[in-house]
């Protein structure tokens, strides 16, 4: 519906204000391609009185195919996903709901669902683009591209993957519309409709601007029927990138603080490091229970976390990468090892490992208690997988 509403008030817009296609000769380009990824994968169920198992091999295929059809000021973007999961049979004693967030549009649908197979198809991206320097306008399901944190966020206007994910290559998107005034002050403004479970439709607007190697952009919106105003900042120290970003909200009759501080750097020509502490003003402290969050988008239950990711450019073809995330609350820690190797051109192997370090009560390493049944208690799994990627 977005898409066909702002199509209509283009209709609207007085001739002069468009290009005009008689003076534009550029051909129109398309570019299309995808990939292939052929997954197994070994999880170590933590869990009590929920499933029959606490080991599940499964293995899922994911094929993408995505293009581009752009001329001058006019691009249109679209990616279709479709996956193929088969699982061994592990039939759980309670149903676990999911608290997931979903979208505003429903792009994905169950091809087949049966016992052991599931085969599933959605639209990961389709959206119009229309600039006209320095306007930029953008409708439908695309990236959103909020806040400066890299392994948390503190403006959670979307959602955000799960913690335990194989391959993200490509961000999460939403379905929204985006104006953007590209000048000496950059100035950006969306719209997000509501999903069900929320009241209210969510926005985002931020201006950003720099000087002397820093940039400084303030934020405010609606996110999950909750209002906020944010301040960001990056700038250079040395060789090295420091981040930092604040933001309060104010919903359900309290208020909540998000804050993170982040520090980017090179150690060498082959290793490089990330690294960001967050506190999470929606988390608790133990025990956590398995309820609907706060804050949906926010996928923490913590409240003080700190972050590492180092890369190791090992050959020219083998990287080596580990991240850890870790509850200072608790202590536990989750990590994250692989190594990915590129076999011959467009052709790539990785190899990784989830693994959780923490109490039977942490966040990382425990168990999540259902209010309702607190005999059946579940936590993040342990994961082994292997991946081989194809692009074409």
């Amino acid at each position: 519906m977005l898409l066909l509403s702002f199509a209509f008030l283009l209709l609207f817009i007085p001739r002069e204000g468009r290009p005009d296609s008689r003076t534009h000769s550029a051909p129109w380009n398309l570019d299309v391609g995808g990939s292939y990824k052929s997954i197994g994968e070994v999880e170590w169920l933590r869990q009590n009185n929920i499933y029959q198992s606490d080991t599940l091999p499964l293995t899922e295929q994911r094929l993408r195919l995505q293009g581009t059809l752009s001329k001058d000021w006019f691009r249109l973007e679209f990616a279709d996903e479709t996956s193929l999961f088969y699982q061994k049979s592990n039939p759980a004693a309670v149903p676990v709901a999911s608290y997931n967030p979903i979208d505003a549009w429903n792009a994905s649908w169950n091809l087949v669902n049966q016992n052991q197979l599931l085969i599933t198809n959605r639209i990961d991206r389709a959206y119009v683009q229309l600039n006209w320097a320095p306007v930029e306008l953008r409708v439908g399901k695309q990236v959103i591209a909020t806040g400066i944190g890299h392994l948390f966020n503190a403006v959670s206007q979307v959602p955000r993957y799960a913690f335990i994910v194989v391959d993200p290559e490509y961000p999460v998107t939403e379905d929204a519309a985006t104006v953007v005034w590209d000048g000496p002050l950059v100035l950006e403004a969306r719209f997000l409709p509501k999903v069900p479970g929320q009241r209210d439709h969510n926005f985002h607007v931020r201006a950003k601007g720099g000087k002397d190697g820093f940039d400084v952009a303030l934020t405010s919106g609606r996110s999950d029927d909750k209002m906020y105003v944010g301040l960001e900042a990056a700038g250079n120290l040395g060789e090295s990138l420091i981040r930092g970003e604040v933001v309060g909200y104010n919903g359900n009759g309290a208020d909540y603080l998000q804050g993170l501080l982040g520090y980017d750097t090179v150690f060498s020509a082959k290793w490089s490091a990330q690294f960001e502490v967050f506190y999470n003003g929606f988390g608790s402290l133990k025990p956590y229970l398995l309820q609907p969050l706060l804050h949906r988008p926010a996928p923490y239950r913590g409240r003080y976390y700190a972050g590492a990711n180092v890369t190791w450019e090992t050959t020219a073809r083998l990287k080596t990468n580990l991240t850890a995330i870790g509850n200072l609350a608790d202590p536990s820690v989750l990590l994250h090892l692989y190594f990915s190797f590129s076999l011959w051109q467009s052709v790539d192997l990785m190899v990784g490992q989830f693994l959780n370090v923490g109490s039977s009560t942490a966040e990382f390493g425990g168990k999540y208690v259902l209010p309702v049944f607190p005999a059946i208690q579940w936590g993040l799994p342990d994961l082994t997988y292997i991946a081989v990627k194809y692009y074409f």
